[in-house]
């Protein structure tokens, strides 16, 4: 869709690599966001010490008639569009049945998959997770500033609840997430043409819910902290890798794949 006026937005991603997704699925379902809704933005890496809620993503908006404002959280930014008036709200014309499955999907992925996943790559392959996240601090602090993210997000994570379960038992609730993803994603398949993008409520447009999980998949292929859940959905679940590659292609082209 066309926006309703013309504002300038920056999005803070956390890295500076313009041209290629990042870790983050929270990002990455910001971008899709604001691609979606034909909004250009700039990109800057930020830091979570500058961000208004000490979260990555955020974004810098300014329009003709309001001053500029920075927004974070990634629900927020796309609440925020819509109140102001800059993008469509894309959850507008469902039903409330659809409109509570969508935010049972959102809420799978935010507030369960996304801790399983933190369990991956904060304690499984801490060192990787750690020299990526922290790339942009010099090494002996990273030491440092390292072993205080290890032990916050291991104590968030107990404190969660996913912190408690065994090795085994994480990654069978993972692969049960993305099983029943990939279910859904199959029946919304059928009904698209072989080109085109299709959904996870099976409509002709997306919704909030593809945002979450389009960032999440994107997230879970490029993100080398968590190899185990990468291969788990490239090889078990490639209907999951479809549905990102051809959003990729028509939202994403300027994009490495």
């Amino acid at each position: 869709m066309e926006a309703t006026n013309h504002p300038n937005i920056t999005i803070y991603r956390g890295w500076d690599t313009p041209t290629k997704y990042v870790w983050s699925p929270f990002v990455t379902k910001t971008e899709f966001r604001l691609r979606t809704a034909s909004l250009p933005y700039t990109s800057a890496a930020g830091s979570p010490r500058t961000a208004p809620k000490g979260k990555i993503p955020y974004i810098e908006l300014s329009t003709p008639t309001r001053p500029t404002e920075h927004i974070a959280d990634s629900t927020l930014i796309s609440k925020s569009l819509g109140e102001r008036g800059i993008a469509r709200d894309l959850n507008a014309n469902l039903t409330a049945l659809q409109r509570g499955q969508d935010l049972a999907i959102r809420a799978l992925f935010e507030e369960k998959l996304y801790f399983f996943t933190g369990h991956e790559r904060w304690v499984k392959n801490y060192y990787t997770m750690r020299d990526h996240v922290l790339w942009a601090i010099p090494y002996p602090l990273r030491l440092v500033i390292g072993n205080l993210a290890y032990r916050g997000n291991v104590r968030k994570m107990y404190e969660q609840g996913s912190g408690r379960f065994s090795d085994e038992e994480i990654s069978a609730f993972v692969r049960e997430i993305w099983d029943g993803v990939s279910g859904i994603l199959e029946e919304s398949r059928r009904g698209a043409k072989s080109e085109d993008c299709f959904w996870v409520l099976g409509g002709e447009e997306p919704t909030e819910a593809d945002s979450t999980v389009f960032g999440f998949v994107v997230s879970t292929l490029v993100c080398d902290a968590a190899p185990q859940t990468r291969e788990l959905v490239k090889s078990e679940f490639p209907v999951v890798v479809e549905y990102a590659e051809r959003i990729h292609k028509r939202w994403f082209p300027d994009y490495d794949m």
